[in-house]
């Protein structure tokens, strides 16, 4: 399988990926004066909010609206967060609504770039003809120490994964092969498009 020429490139890092225990641990309780506050501290506190705000939701969805209401919830923002996601960056690259396994590629790695360290752990997606590859050891939407809320992690990548059907003509499933939330040490998701046409039959 491909990956981008970028996936390749020894001077990428990412900000926020080197910080210490220790360091994560002081930006966590706050115990960090503002003069000691670097890019890297930024990076990984914004990306940890985003996590946060998510076992949060989970959380008080399920004490307020109860756990079937919560999952539908969780679903239906996956469905629109993943699906107008794919759909802009579709739109932008001029494929409006039909796109590829390379696309699927250029996005995956994009939104993992962009929110946080923890998240860039899914780079970088390989692809060919028929499928985008994405292999991950860890999300901001699954939390280790709140284990009980990877159902709705489920419901969320579930509702993704129907917004990138919806986005995407040439789409046709999502399968997952491996996911944390369901015990696995690691994630495996495989976006399976429509095989692109053979040559045409030689005429007898």
């Amino acid at each position: 399988m491909e990956h981008e020429d970028y996936a390749s490139d020894p001077l990428l890092f990412y900000p926020g990926a080197g910080l210490t225990e220790a360091e994560r641990g002081r930006m966590d309780r706050y115990d960090i004066p503002i003069s000691e506050v670097t890019v890297d501290h930024l990076v990984y506190s914004l990306s940890r909010q985003v996590e946060n705000n998510f076992q949060s939701f989970y959380t008080v969805a399920e004490a307020v609206v109860g756990e079937e209401k919560a999952l539908e919830i969780a679903r239906e923002i996956g469905r629109r967060y993943g699906g107008t996601g794919y759909a802009n960056l579709l739109k932008a690259q001029g494929t409006e609504g039909v796109g590829s396994p390379r696309m699927m590629a250029l996005y995956q790695d994009l939104v993992h770039a962009i929110r946080g360290p923890k998240h860039a752990a899914a780079l970088f997606a390989e692809y060919d003809d028929e499928r985008c590859v994405v292999h991950r050891h860890a999300c901001i939407y699954y939390n280790e120490g709140a284990p009980e809320n990877g159902k709705y992690a489920g419901a969320f990548e579930a509702g993704c994964f129907e917004g990138y059907v919806a986005a995407d003509a040439n789409l046709e499933r999502v399968d997952t092969i491996r996911c944390r939330w369901q015990g696995d040490q690691t994630c495996e998701q495989h976006w399976v498009f429509t095989s692109p046409p053979g040559p045409p039959a030689a005429e007898s």
